[in-house]
């Protein structure tokens, strides 16, 4: 068996690279420790006035539907 595993590497193994590469992608995106992380920082950048009202506002806004889209994929996910 391990022959043949062997034999098809040309054909399975991008295969494989391309969905441990789309499997970590998904992982990254939706996070959601580090989707809060983002917007932990983003309100330090508000605070320390590195951002305006506009920019914090519109940065939040992104974050908290990257942070519910991520709840959705979860939930799909698991069931």
């Amino acid at each position: 068996m391990g022959l043949l595993k062997l034999l098809a590497f040309p054909l399975t193994g991008p295969l494989w690279v391309a969905q441990t590469l789309q499997n970590e992608a998904e992982r990254q995106l939706y996070d959601e420790n580090a989707i809060r992380a983002q917007m932990e920082e983003v309100q330090r950048q508000f605070r320390d006035e590195e951002i305006d009202g506009d920019t914090f506002e519109q940065l939040q806004d992104d974050l908290f539907n990257r942070l519910l889209e991520a709840r959705a994929y979860h939930e799909t996910r698991s069931s």
